[in-house]
């Protein structure tokens, strides 16, 4: 009989809440910007600081409200985005053009809420355009970017952390200059503190897939790491991250799980288009055949022990060295809150190919794959798509592999036959390969 989570009810109830205080709430200070940002400076502002993260945002958007996201998606290339632009980017800008705003409860406030400050990162060709779109089209919100260098191992080279950690610096003195408020370390040190426990909380509670059976699935997955992407730098937010890690940890050590029939076990590079697509995941599901490893899921809010001796490992980090860290300074912290961001899987992968093939191999290994399922979005542009290329060639003598083309969001650029069909043969490639040792 599959698992229910009993913490699941607090973590929609979580990401709700941060979507309607920032929609709703009429005092305190709006921040917009990518959440794969270091949150935590935004907090030393105070207590009354309210988030919202695009990728985070779009994508609970095109779950909640389909047929919204279309019309977003519709409204932003009428406007001028372009066809082949990224989704998310079109979704989040097509409700600023459209002066409405949904939330993950399933209300839809009009009226877009206009945000005090933009603070985000350059992860991708368009991250930054992104936030530079919405200020213009809002009227010139001041908006400060951080170029996180990344790359394999880029959190043990101390040039990268320096030259992260000093436009931080010079962030913080933005923020001030731009607010008007005092910035208050003793606020900055405990949301760095609350961020990193998140983020390490997270890795444990993935790699505690690597048990057969698998105690969570993608579509679990999936729903359970945005609460970190929206806001982890609370206590609130590292509450019900405990929670589930102890209740994870309960499904292992009881051989539970919230699937009861798991024949193959998959791991899965892509941009979550099975939740998109419930006909793909049915295949799968039938046959039971299920994702037990994502590196989108896994590294997109979450830490693990990373590059050990030139090799990559998915081991999770003790959550009690986060209580260890000293924060002395402002310095301590910043170099602790950079370090632990440009070591997510997510920062490697996209500045190198070499960190992303490390990590698929330990995957693959770790996780005890019996087929890697490639599944790169096309409006992403991203260095993970030429990755996965890449990957497909190294791996498909090895292992059961099938690469094809997905789109999270915008439907009209899915091939939902061809991906049915490249399905079905992945099914069969892992069952015979399982029957015949081939």
């Amino acid at each position: 009989m599959s698992y229910t989570l009993k913490i699941w009810p607090d973590f929609k109830n979580y990401q709700s809440s941060c979507y309607r205080n920032y929609a709703h709430g009429t005092e305190g200070i709006r921040c917009m910007g990518s959440t794969w940002s270091p949150l935590a400076p935004l907090k030393g502002l105070g207590e009354d600081v309210y988030l919202i993260g695009g990728e985070p945002h779009a994508a609970s958007t095109a779950g909640t409200f389909p047929e919204e996201a279309r019309e977003d998606i519709a409204a932003a290339e009428i406007a001028g985005l372009g066809y082949h632009s990224c989704s998310y980017l079109k979704l989040f800008v097509g409700e600023v053009v459209r002066d409405k705003i949904g939330i993950t409860d399933g209300t839809i406030k009009e009226g877009y809420t206009r945000p005090t400050l933009i603070w985000t990162t350059h992860l991708c060709n368009l991250h930054s355009k992104w936030y530079q779109e919405v200020s213009r089209r809002l009227g010139g919100i001041p908006m400060y970017p951080i170029d996180m260098i990344g790359g394999g191992d880029a959190e043990k080279d101390a040039k990268k952390v320096k030259y992260v950690c000093d436009q931080m610096e010079e962030g913080i003195r933005w923020l001030e200059r731009v607010t008007g408020r005092a910035f208050s370390d003793e606020l900055f040190f405990k949301a760095t503190r609350n961020e990193i426990k998140v983020l390490v909380l997270w890795g444990n509670i993935c790699a505690m897939n690597m048990h057969a059976p698998a105690p969570l699935d993608e579509r679990r997955l999936i729903a359970l790491f945005p609460p970190a992407m929206v806001d982890r730098t609370t206590d609130e937010a590292v509450r019900i991250y405990e929670a589930l890690y102890k209740e994870v940890q309960h499904m292992v050590e009881t051989g539970q799980s919230v699937v009861d029939h798991q024949r193959y076990r998959i791991v899965y590079f892509g941009l979550a288009h099975t939740y998109g697509h419930p006909e793909i995941a049915r295949i799968l599901r039938d046959a039971g055949a299920e994702i037990v490893a994502s590196v989108y899921t896994f590294g997109t809010a979450g830490n693990f022990r990373g590059f050990e001796n030139g090799k990559w490992s998915w081991q999770p980090i003790d959550p009690a060295w986060v209580d260890g860290l000293d924060f002395s300074t402002r310095r301590d912290a910043l170099e602790a809150l950079v370090k632990i961001v440009l070591g997510w899987p997510t920062w490697q992968g996209v500045r190198s190919y070499w960190a992303l093939e490390q990590m698929a191999r330990a995957m693959v290994a770790e996780y005890k794959a019996d087929g890697l399922l490639l599944a790169p979005t096309r409006s992403c542009e991203t260095d993970f798509r030429n990755g996965y290329i890449a990957i497909q060639r190294i791996f498909k003598n090895e292992i059961p592999t099938v690469e094809y083309d997905t789109e999270t969001v915008d439907v009209r650029k899915m091939d939902l036959p061809g991906s049915k069909r490249k399905t079905e043969l992945f099914v069969h490639l892992m069952e015979a390969r399982k029957k015949g040792g081939a």
